[in-house]
């Protein structure tokens, strides 16, 4: 009887697990959100913006590094520059139930961008699009492509605009064991409008980048 119960026990936990714990609502993605604002509580105000000239500096160095692992994944910190100005901070949480499939946080100077697992990207709480299986930030309800992912070449991979334009590069260090790994390039001036395209899409392939190599989750 005791086995049976235990099973049943068991079984329970995993269905409950799967219904209540392996979706992420937009809801949930908010409320972690308000958690990673009221940790980096102090450090939000110092975040600098990402001018041409600060875009260049900035590096693969974690500051405040959290990361958790257990039921589900967690990791927080801040990304800085080489003269370690605070740049993004990011949070990247896999669910209990989920296998890969998570969510990414990044808070810069000016934006808040959330990207949930079906890579919809929010920006300061307003849906713009997503990032598709072929790299390119768009709004397929009004057939439009903001920028995409352009090729890599020694070890840097293009962010281009809608217009085809290279903004900048994001970069693969080669050295990870340099204390404050260059991990962009800006190749132009931008306005408001690319600079968000080259955040969604240079901040989320820098995190995925850094996860890659230093994560614990397999």
């Amino acid at each position: 009887m005791l086995l049976f119960f235990l099973l049943g026990l068991l079984i329970s936990i995993f269905i409950i697990n799967k219904i209540y714990f392996g979706k992420t609502s937009l809801e949930t993605i908010k409320k972690e959100l308000e958690k990673t604002r009221k940790i980096y509580k102090e450090e939000i105000p110092k975040l600098v913006s990402w001018t041409g000239k600060e875009i260049d500096l900035m590096s693969y160095h974690i500051f405040q590094k959290s990361e958790r692992k257990g039921f589900g994944y967690s990791f927080r910190g801040i990304f800085t520059s080489i003269y370690q100005e605070n740049m993004m901070i990011v949070q990247h949480k896999i669910p209990s139930g989920k296998k890969k499939n998570g969510f990414t946080i990044m808070i810069t100077k000016n934006h808040e961008i959330l990207c949930d697992p079906k890579n919809k990207i929010y920006i300061n709480g307003e849906l713009l699009g997503l990032i598709d299986k072929k790299g390119r930030f768009l709004n397929p309800k009004i057939k439009r492509i903001f920028g995409k992912y352009g090729s890599e070449k020694f070890n840097k991979t293009d962010i281009l605009n809608e217009d085809g334009m290279i903004l900048g590069a994001v970069k693969s260090p080669e050295d990870w064991e340099l204390p404050f790994p260059r991990a962009m390039e800006a190749y132009e001036e931008m306005d408001t409008h690319n600079l968000i395209v080259f955040k969604v899409l240079a901040g989320k392939l820098m995190l995925d980048i850094y996860l890659a190599k230093h994560s614990t989750q397999k």
